[in-house]
């Protein structure tokens, strides 16, 4: 079985915001995941790749492409260095290119669907991805309610691919996040359900105790 690995997500407009965010976690964790929107894919933008040329942190670091031209941000996130590409598929016009670039640098690519999204979507390029997030809300702000129809679709893409990483992301809190991973998660992002509270530490080790599966 796969180890559980709890994820916090940073959604901000300033590297001052992002730095902040990044140090009150970063003791806790090995991966962070950083939403990057341009408003246009979602009504909503974050802090741009120009903005981050001096972002360093030892974690795993993944990129949530929330944007229209994948191209150019996959290219920007590349040169940043970032360890996890994921573009959402609905906006990426030309997946198998993508997938290519990213692999050719050496780096992990995942794809992102929305709640509508059927996994039909996915299902011809899950044997060369390293990781598929499922969304739990429809994305573009945080503090959003989980939908918990996509618990089924957790399922059918774990029975589809039993080795593949599955992400969810979206609402996540302690209660819902052992649904996720009953279903067939292993990588649970949260964002307000470690940022709304004082102590992040004590967030995470909730979140984490909360998806062990007895």
């Amino acid at each position: 079985m796969k180890v559980i690995e709890i994820v916090p997500a940073i959604l901000v407009k300033t590297v001052d915001e992002l730095n902040q965010r990044l140090k009150e976690v970063e003791p806790y964790v090995k991966r962070i995941h950083i939403d990057i929107m341009d408003d246009i894919f979602v009504p909503n933008k974050t802090i741009q790749p120009e903005d981050m040329s001096d972002f360093k942190t030892k974690l795993m670091k993944e990129v949530h492409l929330m944007v229209e031209d994948n191209e150019k941000y996959v290219d920007k996130f590349l040169k940043l260095g970032f360890d996890m590409i994921i573009v959402h598929a609905e906006s990426c016009k030309d997946i198998p290119r993508i997938i290519k670039k990213v692999k050719d640098r050496g780096k992990k690519v995942a794809l992102s669907i929305n709640p509508p999204t059927p996994l039909s979507a996915i299902k011809n390029y899950l044997d060369d991805l390293d990781m598929v997030l499922i969304m739990s809300v429809n994305p573009g702000f945080s503090g959003q309610s989980f939908d918990p129809s996509v618990l089924q679709k957790i399922r059918e893409l774990k029975s589809m691919k039993k080795d593949l990483d599955i992400e969810v992301d979206g609402g996540i809190k302690v209660g819902n996040a052992r649904l996720v991973v009953e279903a067939g998660a292993n990588i649970v992002v949260s964002c307000s359900g470690i940022y709304n509270f004082e102590d992040k530490k004590k967030a995470i080790e909730a979140l984490r105790k909360n998806v062990i599966l007895t």
